[in-house]
């Protein structure tokens, strides 16, 4: 049997889980998984406003006959949107309730990983239901000189092997 994963986002003290598989997240100053206009990401007048932490954790929903391995995730290396605007990641192997990140100095820009080299998030193999390998931890930034505006969008690609 082909394997069922889901990619999903992890917002609130409890873990809940929004399925986002083939959805928008939306970096915002709010920790929820709503794609809406509402506590918007802001140009400071100096300085830099980071957005609330995005978890993201891959989910094996159906079990697979086959085993799931080498979870990655990675962009297409080409940033669309202008300096001063950046999105970064890095892995954990737990989660605690997300807030408005203070520093992205342990986080990595997500445009270095591409499809050639991607961010490993979990080796595997796995084959029982349930969260798999790490959690991936996403931080948009703004600072005081980005133009206001709505961003284009970026497309972000978490790829397995079924085994």
């Amino acid at each position: 049997m082909v394997a069922t994963v889901l990619i999903r986002e992890k917002n609130g003290a409890g873990e809940t889980a929004t399925d986002k598989t083939s959805g928008t997240i939306r970096f915002k100053n709010a920790d929820n998984a709503t794609v809406d206009s509402n506590n918007p990401m802001v140009v400071p007048g100096a300085g830099t406003d980071y957005s609330y932490i995005k978890y993201i954790r891959v989910k094996l929903d159906t079990p697979a006959s086959d085993k799931i391995s080498n979870i990655v995730a990675y962009t297409d290396g080409a940033k669309a949107w202008s300096a001063g605007v950046s999105l970064s990641w890095k892995t954990t192997t737990s989660y605690t309730t997300p807030a408005e990140e203070t520093s992205i100095a342990s986080y990595t820009s997500a445009f270095t990983y591409t499809s050639g080299s991607p961010l490993t998030i979990g080796a595997g193999p796995y084959s029982a239901t349930g969260d798999v390998g790490n959690y991936l931890m996403m931080v948009l930034t703004v600072d005081s000189t980005v133009q206001p505006g709505i961003l284009s969008s970026e497309t972000m690609t978490i790829a397995y092997d079924e085994i």
